[in-house]
Order: C-alpha cells, then sequence, then structure tokens
C-alpha cells in the first residue's frame, strides 16, 4: 500500500495539472450596445488581444459562450455556457465540465488592457491548498473574478453555488483555499473592464 501511494504521488509529481485559459463571451453587452469582444483596439479585436496574452502562459486557451468568433480564432474550441445558469458562473462550470482536469485562468472579454505580467503574477499565486485566487485590487474586499485563477480543486465549490442558486462567483470568498491577495499597483490597468462606450473613448 505504501509503494502504491508512493508511485501516485510520484506520478503526480512530474504530471502537474495543466493550465488552460477561459475567456467569457457570453455577455449581452447591454449598455455597450454590441458585442464587446469584437470591438477593436488597433485593428484587432478586444478578444484576439486577450487571447493572445493568455497563450503565452497557458497550454490552450477555449472561448465559452455564445457569439460571433473572429477568423483567426477558429481553432479554437467553444464551449456553451451551462444551462439554467446565470452569469460568468455559467461559463467558468462550463469550462470545468468540460475539462475536470484541468486548472483555469478566467477572462472575461472586455479587459483589452489586460498584459501578461498580470497573467504571471496569478499563476504566481499559486501553492499547495490554494484553490482559487480572486484578486482584491484596493484591499477592501471587493474581489474581481473575472480576471481570477481557478484550480481544479475549485470545481465543487462552483457545483455548489450552482446548486444553491447563486450566481456571483464572488461567494466563493471565505471558503477554504480561496484567497484574495493584492495585485501590485502598476497591475491593476489589466482589470479594467469597459462596459459602455464612454469607457472605450477614454481609452
Amino acid at each position: 500500500m505504501v509503494k502504491k501511494m508512493t508511485a501516485e504521488f510520484s506520478e503526480q509529481a512530474h504530471c502537474p495539472v495543466p493550465v488552460w485559459g477561459c475567456v467569457l463571451i457570453g455577455g449581452k453587452s447591454t449598455r455597450m450596445g454590441s458585442p464587446k469582444h469584437l470591438l477593436r483596439r488597433e485593428g484587432v479585436t478586444w478578444l484576439e488581444l486577450i487571447v493572445r496574452q493568455l497563450q503565452g502562459q497557458v497550454e490552450q486557451v477555449v472561448l465559452v459562450g455564445r457569439g460571433e468568433i473572429p477568423h483567426s480564432l477558429a481553432r479554437l474550441q467553444v464551449v456553451a455556457d451551462v444551462p439554467g445558469l446565470k452569469g460568468p458562473l455559467a461559463g467558468v462550470l462550463a469550462a470545468f465540465r468540460q475539462q475536470p482536469k484541468v486548472s483555469w485562468l478566467v477572462s472575461a472579454c472586455d479587459l483589452p488592457c489586460l498584459e501578461s505580467a498580470a497573467l504571471e503574477w496569478l499563476l504566481g499565486c499559486r501553492r499547495s491548498g490554494v484553490r482559487a485566487v480572486l484578486p482584491d485590487l484596493a484591499g477592501d474586499g471587493q474581489v474581481e473574478p473575472l480576471l481570477a485563477y481557478y484550480d481544479c480543486s475549485c470545481r465543487n465549490f462552483l457545483e455548489e453555488l450552482a446548486a444553491a442558486g447563486l450566481h456571483k462567483l464572488s461567494g466563493l470568498v471565505g471558503r477554504p483555499g480561496v484567497i484574495t491577495p493584492q495585485p501590485p499597483a502598476h497591475l491593476h490597468g489589466s482589470w479594467r473592464n469597459l462596459n459602455c462606450p464612454e469607457d472605450v473613448e477614454s481609452l
């Protein structure tokens, strides 16, 4: 028995859980008036910008939700939101159900200022026992779950939220292994989400 457990531990040590990227494109973009993931910055869609940053940090990128996909991203896997759920939880849980043995860097589609350094910081927060990293930019308890890290061990918590009818990912706060560190100030721009035309004009 001891030898078997040792062998299993050794196998896990040499086969770490892969980290994939998940971009949520299922929002209605009501305030923006058009699909946010297709808006452009310097001639490139926001979705392409975000995927480009993720691809530098993860093994694969998956798009979750409905919406038109730029031709350049046509080869990426697209997963539908979990039926019957609302909000980002429907997308994040869909990614977990599709690939249960994967940990995820999750990004909303309205973060065109996302920098690779912010993703590196999120990955750097991982350690034994951490099940999710939900950044708290101001240190005031207001977390940012839509540019965050979700370990594969977090799935049960997400399923519990869904079963309880709780649709906000911030409902993970306070659960074992869910940490809310404060990113360095120079990285905060990566969490700047743009919701309306006035936000875009301010770029």
